[in-house]
């Protein structure tokens, strides 16, 4: 992991990053073990035992059951305020954390599977986010675990014990979105209306960050004006090509076209340019080198951990060909490990008829009802 003093704050914004150094005092979450990597896409893990559990042959055999990690047991009360925060934890406050963990949860297996269920599907990514966000689904970083859940260690034990029982897990990832680090340059207090042209970004530098996460160590602001820059393909519902026209855009790692409300009545494509709701950053997954990076990213958490599948919060906020070429290069690395039904699922945030068109485009089986259907 790189980070940045203040000294260089202005240079990490303005670059793109170089390196991330190996850091000694992070080996117990950083999945990372390439002290010598010099780009996120040189990373790699490892895991003791090599041998990795083979997918089920049909998933709809599989009863999931839902957890919210940190609301469901404490089983060690020692790391509910690993930071020492009074904006950490507090168990009468839904605002921040209230202590759940690994340990608790392995402590309600006999629980669980009690009823029948073969899957446990976790709720929120488990990297490491804001001290106080315990929902964990804006990460600061996709290769450094979230320390109120457990270290690699206490994930490997956890998972191995999930299978042992015949069971299997199910991890969250955001692939599209990250944390809220960045702001629009004029509109650090209001929302920024989308805009074609894009924003200047600037880092907030906010106060209270885990193990001083500022700025993203692996991914980069870039102010400068591509004018080559082409942007994805969109697609509307009715399965016709949005088309979509721009005179370039800066070359980022992030989407700066401005904000977009949560949930609102918006078009899908500006919704895959737009920062989330205000609060959470926006990958430019559309960008080879970007996503180059992000399918290192789960790669390394299934050959660290062992999960068997994956889902994609907000999926259909990810363009079409992104999350294809994600998935893909997921699927072929959970293969190599012998995992030839890796599952992924993902969130629907727009209508049944555009989520539709990420099972059309991607498998490119498509097929048209008459309109007279209804």
């Amino acid at each position: 992991m790189r980070f940045c003093t203040a000294l260089f704050s202005i240079l990490c914004l303005t670059t793109f990053s170089l390196a991330s150094p190996y850091r000694p005092d992070l080996t117990a979450y950083n999945l990372n073990v390439n002290q010598d990597a010099q780009d996120p896409t040189q990373y790699h893990a490892t895991r003791s035992n090599s041998t990795y559990t083979p997918s089920p042959p049909n998933w709809r055999a599989i009863p999931f059951y839902t957890v919210l990690l940190d609301k469901f047991a404490d089983g060690d009360p020692s790391n509910n305020q690993y930071f020492g925060s009074e904006f950490e934890w507090d168990w009468r406050e839904t605002q921040l954390r209230f202590g759940g963990d690994l340990k608790g949860l392995a402590a309600k297996l006999d629980y669980i599977q009690g009823m029948g269920i073969k899957g446990l599907y976790l709720s929120g990514t488990i990297f490491v986010n804001m001290i106080w966000q315990a929902d964990s689904y804006s990460p600061l970083d996709f290769s450094v675990l979230d320390p109120h859940w457990g270290t690699i260690t206490d994930w490997q034990e956890f998972i191995d014990t999930v299978h042992l029982r015949g069971m299997y897990i199910m991890l969250d990832f955001t692939v599209g979105t990250m944390s809220d680090l960045l702001g629009f340059q004029g509109y650090l207090n209001v929302s920024a209306p989308f805009n074609l042209d894009e924003y200047q970004v600037v880092n907030k530098n906010p106060t209270y960050m885990p193990w001083g996460f500022t700025q993203y160590a692996d991914f980069s602001v870039v102010n400068e004006w591509n004018a080559s820059c082409q942007l994805p393909v969109f697609w509307q519902d009715d399965g016709t090509i949005q088309s979509v026209q721009a005179n370039g855009c800066y070359a980022s790692d992030f989407d700066q076209y401005g904000d977009m409300e949560a949930f609102g009545v918006h078009p899908d494509w500006q919704r895959q340019l737009s920062k989330f709701a205000s609060v959470q950053d926006r990958l430019r997954e559309w960008s080879p080198s970007v996503m180059a990076k992000l399918q290192v990213f789960s790669c390394m958490a299934i050959t660290a951990l062992d999960i068997d599948a994956i889902r994609v919060d907000k999926s259909t906020q990810v363009t079409v060909d992104g999350l294809t070429a994600w998935a893909t290069a997921t699927r072929a690395c959970a293969t190599k490990l012998g995992k030839s039904n890796f599952y992924i699922t993902g969130e629907v945030t727009g209508g049944d008829t555009f989520g539709a068109l990420y099972l059309c485009v991607a498998k490119r089986f498509c097929f048209y009802l008459p309109k007279s259907f209804g």
